[in-house]
């Protein structure tokens, strides 16, 4: 293993697969944040443990340590949260647009 992939520390041992790191998988956040827009309370909170527990289950099947694999998943949970003030505020943005043009 090359040492640039040996400081990316996944895990401690020789894997032969490096994921790539979850919170860099944009289509999984904005999918995430997307359904947590839609459901809230016990129901959101439900959600959110089951993917970020398949996740964990995920990097585990690849021998990911578990100390990298809790950094990976938070770092997940910070990406979801960003996406969902990023896409909260673009509706923001748009709705006072739209009010500024219907009453110039």
């Amino acid at each position: 293993m090359s040492a640039a992939l040996m400081d990316v520390r996944f895990s401690d041992s020789e894997e032969r697969i490096v994921p790539f790191p979850l919170a860099g998988q944009v289509s999984l956040v904005r999918r995430c944040a997307s359904e947590l827009e839609n459901i809230h309370g016990e129901a959101a909170l439900q959600y959110w443990k089951t993917e970020c527990r398949a996740l964990a289950a995920r990097l585990k099947t690849l021998g990911c340590a578990e100390d990298a694999i809790s950094q990976q998943v938070m770092a997940f949970q910070t990406e979801v949260q960003v996406e969902m003030m990023r896409r909260y505020s673009d509706r923001l943005a748009a709705e006072a647009q739209d009010g500024y043009r219907l009453n110039p």
